[in-house]
């Protein structure tokens, strides 16, 4: 008897501390719902640190039910596409606005208003040689005997307009086959001392189209007889060397030798051996 009633008060022990142990657990777990379940403001919720939070069910329903209609990201290539559209109505609107006329612009003139010019160009008279126009046959063509000198352009060919001014400014005239004249006075006058001839096909110049013409080489020759001949000599000498200078050319004789003092005092001395034979033939 005293057994089972030990056996007994053991068992409702076990249960009390059964009964406290489940309370206490179920206590301490109430309490830690407490700290956690956020508290309910309006639609939303907030937790401890006032941060809103949105119920999972409730989430759900705002997805579902919105009709809010989020904005569209805009790519870098949208972004790209619509300043090229923003730049291309510019470009529109700036072609079609008529531009302002402006007064201080004097517009170039191009090469063939340069050489009509009456301001930049010397008139053509001034390059014609009137006598030897009219003449019926030149006494170039009735030579005994040359003497031939060549002038080479260097790397650029002779610009035709520039040609033409500076041979006119060493008295040369524009006269009988295209060719220019040196006359014994540089206004025209008087015979004939030497010429000019172009160093190609046509040999000729022609002076309504010499001023936008390229010219690689010229060639000055001297008839003998001479009724001057060594002024002429010496003055198509002086000529040659004066061109080959001005263009950066070169001056050769007439077996393409680059001219020095032997060979112009070569020629001379032919010059006046030519002379002499010359002279004795018409006393005999």
């Amino acid at each position: 008897m005293t057994i089972e009633i030990g056996v007994w008060i053991a068992l409702a022990v076990s249960l009390v501390v059964l009964a406290k142990t489940v309370f206490d657990f179920s206590r301490r777990n109430s309490t830690q719902a407490q700290r956690i379940e956020p508290v309910l403001v309006g639609d939303a919720v907030a937790g401890n640190d006032e941060i809103p939070v949105v119920a999972r069910a409730e989430r759900h329903r705002l997805v579902k039910n919105s009709t809010v209609e989020l904005e569209p990201q805009i790519s870098v290539n949208d972004e790209l596409t619509q300043q090229f559209a923003a730049n291309e109505e510019l470009e529109t609107t700036k072609f079609f606005v008529e531009p302002a006329t402006v007064s201080n612009v004097t517009a170039l003139p191009t090469r063939t208003e340069v050489i009509l010019s009456a301001d930049d160009t010397t008139n053509e008279d001034e390059f014609i040689d009137p006598v030897a126009m009219s003449s019926s046959q030149s006494k170039v063509v009735e030579a005994q005997d040359y003497v031939v000198l060549y002038v080479v352009a260097g790397r650029v060919p002779f610009d035709g307009e520039r040609l033409l001014k500076a041979v006119s400014g060493y008295g040369l005239r524009f006269g009988e086959m295209g060719m220019f004249h040196r006359h014994e006075h540089p206004n025209g006058h008087g015979n004939v001392l030497f010429s000019m001839a172009r160093v190609d096909e046509t040999g000729a110049f022609d002076l309504e189209t010499m001023g936008a013409e390229f010219i690689p080489a010229i060639t000055l020759f001297m008839a003998l007889p001479n009724t001057q001949p060594y002024v002429a000599y010496d003055t198509m000498v002086d000529t040659a060397k004066r061109l080959a200078n001005e263009f950066g050319g070169q001056a050769l004789d007439q077996q393409h030798q680059p001219l020095n003092r032997q060979l112009i005092a070569h020629y001379r001395e032919h010059v006046m051996e030519f002379t002499r034979h010359n002279l004795m033939s018409k006393a005999v």
